[in-house]
């Protein structure tokens, strides 16, 4: 009898008052079949809307420093409204650049968020056509053809993360929402029609 198979069956068999401190066939939680899928902006385009963001505030002080010059109120004013202007801005951009999502993609359909000029924001994907990409005026794009004429342009420079896994998550939830097993079942051969 080999001893260190003795010594394994001491301390985690049956004769063990033990238990082992782990276990290979735990028990599984089953996963999600699509779970929500976030994209965030690209820190190009965030950085831009950053800089809107300062030339506005400085826009805003301009106009307050010279409310304050013509109504003679104390240059303190001023000084508030810049740095409460500034702290919203910092704010505003950390918010940009580390959690706003700018297109979210659910099992019921997809919704774009702070991009504009995209077309239609917000649609389910029963309602999608096709899905093709495209590059108007160099830019490459996906756009998404709705079934009643309408669509969405996403240009993918404007995203952050690789634009072909994004294409391939949204195709594949396309594909999913259309699929037979989410939708009516098939024909069997005895109910189909004749050609």
């Amino acid at each position: 009898m080999d001893p260190r198979w003795h010594s394994g069956k001491v301390r985690f068999g049956h004769d063990s008052c033990r238990s082992p401190r782990f276990q290979l066939n735990g028990g599984v939680t089953p996963a999600a079949d699509n779970p929500d899928s976030g994209y965030r902006l690209a820190p190009a385009l965030g950085l831009r809307l950053v800089g809107r963001s300062l030339v506005s505030l400085g826009v805003v002080v301009v106009v307050v420093t010279l409310f304050g010059l013509l109504f003679d109120i104390s240059w303190m004013f001023a000084g508030a409204v810049t740095l409460i202007g500034l702290v919203l801005v910092a704010a505003w951009a950390w918010w940009l650049l580390q959690r706003a999502v700018a297109v979210r993609l659910s099992d019921q359909g997809y919704d774009v968020r702070l991009l504009g000029g995209v077309g239609t924001t917000t649609a389910s994907w029963r309602e999608v056509g096709e899905v093709v990409a495209a590059s108007p005026g160099g830019t490459p794009c996906l756009v998404i053809r709705l079934t009643d004429g309408r669509g969405t342009r996403l240009p993918m420079t404007a995203l952050a993360g690789d634009p072909d896994a994004f294409a391939l998550d949204v195709r594949r939830r396309v594909r999913d929402a259309h699929s037979t097993s989410h939708g009516a079942p098939d024909q069997t051969p005895d109910d189909a029609p004749d050609p």
